[in-house]
């Protein structure tokens, strides 16, 4: 439960960030001034600045504090994270519409994706993902049906990663991810409103609870006119 109580702190400061609450100062309260407003330990302040760190949100200074990023123009989303599309798009609407929702048995490929036995139950969600209206990604993903038991259709145009943290209680722990280039197939592109062929970014994830074991894969094609992507490393 630790590892989620410093996400839900680090989420209600990046709310606070994304409403603009810091623009004065240009940095956060100090770890005292947040260990006393949120009345926690100083491990979970600690892991959730360490949290923003990581998605580029604010920067530590040694001895200074912990300055906050100006907005970057425009909108992108992160790469060295994985917050959710309805999460990097805060201020926007974001809308899935749901192509397929089924519960499979696992084959032999699948059970090998998924890292689980043939025969498994696996939830396959295939959705639009839009922001306010226009195709931004075209999403297969897959759920253990082991960690996440029930999808419907109001629950799959939603955030599934929000359902899965907050309503099932599941631990993230990592992500690994898989970035390239490549051309749009046929059903992609009639969704995302392209043509067969067009270029497009594809993205595979495999994401992992905080006990090493697998609960979702993706592969999600990026609308090439409409995704545009982010990350930040260090110079050290």
């Amino acid at each position: 439960m630790m590892a989620q109580d410093y996400r839900e702190l680090a989420t209600t400061l990046r709310g606070r960030i994304d409403a603009g609450e810091f623009r004065q100062t240009g940095k956060l309260p100090t770890e005292d001034q947040l260990i006393e407003e949120y009345q926690t330990t100083r491990y979970r302040v600690r892991n959730a600045i360490a949290v923003l760190a990581e998605a580029g949100d604010v920067f530590p200074v040694r001895g200074s504090g912990v300055f906050v990023r100006e907005d970057r123009e425009g909108d992108y989303l992160s790469i060295g994270t994985t917050r959710g599309i309805s999460a990097e798009y805060p201020h926007r609407k974001v809308t899935s519409v749901v192509q397929e929702l089924s519960l499979l048995q696992a084959d032999s490929v699948l059970a090998k994706r998924m890292h689980c036995a043939e025969g498994d139950q696996v939830w396959r969600v295939v959705r639009l993902r839009q922001v306010d209206g226009n195709p931004l990604a075209y999403e297969t993903a897959w759920y253990l049906k082991e960690f996440v038991p029930f999808i419907n259709e109001q629950i799959a145009e939603g955030s599934l990663f929000g359902y899965a943290r907050n309503d099932l209680g599941l631990n993230f722990g990592f992500v690994d991810k898989v970035l390239y280039a490549g051309k749009l197939e046929a059903d992609a592109a009639r969704v995302l409103g392209l043509n067969e062929g067009d270029p497009a970014l594809y993205l595979e994830d495999d994401s992992f609870l905080t006990n090493g074991r697998l609960f979702n894969s993706s592969f999600i094609a990026y609308h090439y006119a409409n995704a545009r992507f982010f990350t930040m490393t260090s110079m050290r």
